[in-house]
């Protein structure tokens, strides 16, 4: 027992063998000290599956307890939310075009102006500034008119500035100059409106809904590189921005016209869900919420540097440039697995461990890119892995916004992070381009990407336990 950490009661018998007659701890024989250790695993193991008990017992107490908060279980949250869920989900996936088809445009763009990649993506960038000083804006927009105010017009605008890309010259002024317009106008589009429009619907079920709404952003990846590489073949790259903004323009607008919709409207029968959450002074007191703000920009600067760049990144390290755009397809298939599972975990377990998870999945195709250059299998992986952190860390860090900040106030607070990811998404293919530009490598790139990764993963990973907003009496 000495040997355990443990102490005889003084009372006990002494070597003696008389009550008390000593009040040393006494050494425990090898037969007493195998059955004080059964002892203590025994109770360990207690002990342990009791945490287990008490842990379902808390996850279903708190899924009962959103539910009765809302006055809503979760099949009749999606009976009257699903059309709201998939026009956001088309609305995410415009949200992408201009990411996701922008690595197809650097080769052509090198080839028909001579700028270097970090030029080309430098449009990126300036979307990034653009959001990061009219984020606010945005959010305030949101909670004041609501989603579909914001949505329908600005989406119809985005798509009239990508076609627009495509009279740029020789000067990289006047690329700067459409890729500020296309700035302006993806404002409109940033996750801020669509999650407001769809958490108000679900609070049981968010999780999972969030997941199928951010499945348009894993449906943009697979299909745009794809879709602009055929039309840039077909009508080299001026012709395929064009045709871009008029396939969205007939697909996706009628669909937001005729589904999205937000908390000010509800269908028959329903009922409107409480708003609670911190007020705006209240979440910057909070770490949680500057933990958030590091973490959204970094995470995201690795993920869009890394997609932008897959396809030159593939060609560099000796896949062929057409086999190079199949896999980037591929994304777009893992990220809605990814999402989806990270969905349905979201409801059912803590998030944080979660977006651990998720945000060390980059980190882990980096390392193998790294390690194994020459192996078209290990290539594929780093590719799925890759697919599938662009489906659970998105989804981690919109889900546990909207734990953390409640839906008080949500549209301010969150297009903060929504205008610190719109900097990821200008920074990670800059740097991603300007690290290839000085080394005419990406390896500097692939070193870049271990030590942020595991940087977000401590921020996620100490967030600690969800504010109690459903009992909140504000």
């Amino acid at each position: 027992m000495a040997a355990l950490g443990l102490r005889r009661d003084p009372q006990r018998r002494g070597r003696s063998g008389t009550p008390g007659s000593s009040n040393r701890s006494l050494p425990a024989t090898g037969p007493a000290l195998i059955t004080d250790a059964m002892t203590l695993v025994f109770v360990t193991r207690r002990w342990d599956k009791a945490g287990a008990n008490d842990r379902a017992r808390t996850t279903a107490h708190r899924r009962k307890q959103m539910a009765n908060a809302s006055g809503r279980t979760a099949l009749e949250e999606w009976k009257y939310g699903w059309p709201v869920v998939i026009a956001a989900a088309f609305g995410c996936s415009l949200a992408g075009l201009h990411i996701y088809s922008t690595g197809v445009f650097i080769e052509p763009l090198q080839a028909a102006f001579g700028w270097t990649r970090a030029e080309v993506t430098s449009g990126l960038s300036i979307v990034a500034i653009v959001g990061i000083l009219l984020s606010p804006v945005i959010g305030f927009m949101v909670d004041r008119w609501g989603s579909r105010a914001v949505a329908i017009p600005g989406s119809l605008i985005f798509c009239l500035s990508m076609g627009g890309l495509s009279f740029a010259g020789p000067s990289i002024v006047s690329w700067w100059i459409l890729w500020t317009v296309v700035g302006v106008a993806s404002l409109a589009l940033m996750p801020t409106v669509w999650t407001a429009a769809v958490s108000a619907k679900f609070v049981v079920s968010r999780g999972l809904a969030l997941a199928l709404m951010l499945c348009g952003t894993g449906l943009s990846s697979a299909i745009y590189p794809f879709l602009t590489n055929v039309l840039i073949n077909a009508l080299g790259w001026r012709g395929a921005y064009m045709m871009l903004a008029g396939i969205s323009i007939v697909i996706i607008i009628p669909i937001l016209w005729i589904a999205f919709v937000d908390v000010r409207v509800q269908a028959v029968g329903e009922t409107k869900p409480a708003i609670n959450g911190w007020m705006v002074q209240e979440a910057l007191r909070k770490r949680q919420f500057y933990q958030l703000c590091i973490t959204a920009p970094l995470i995201t600067t690795i993920i869009v540097g890394f997609v932008v760049h897959l396809v030159p990144l593939l060609t560099w390290s000796g896949v062929d440039r057409d086999l190079s755009v199949k896999l980037v397809g591929l994304i777009g298939i893992t990220s809605v697995i990814g999402r989806l599972l990270m969905g349905h975990f979201l409801d059912r377990l803590p998030g944080p461990p979660l977006g651990v998870i998720s945000v060390l999945l980059p980190v882990i195709a980096a390392i193998l890119l790294l390690s194994f250059t020459a192996s078209l299998p290990i290539k594929l992986l780093a590719v799925v892995l890759l697919g599938l952190s662009v489906g659970g860390e998105y989804d981690a860090v919109i889900y546990l916004s909207t734990r953390y900040f409640g839906l008080r106030n949500f549209g301010k607070l969150f297009s903060i992070i929504a205008g610190l990811m719109m900097a990821g998404v200008g920074l990670g293919p800059f740097v991603a381009g300007a690290l290839y530009d000085a080394s005419n490598s990406y390896r500097p790139f692939l070193l870049f990407v271990v030590p942020a990764g595991l940087l977000c993963a401590l921020m996620i990973g100490t967030l600690g336990r969800y504010p109690d907003h459903l009992s909140d009496p504000k």
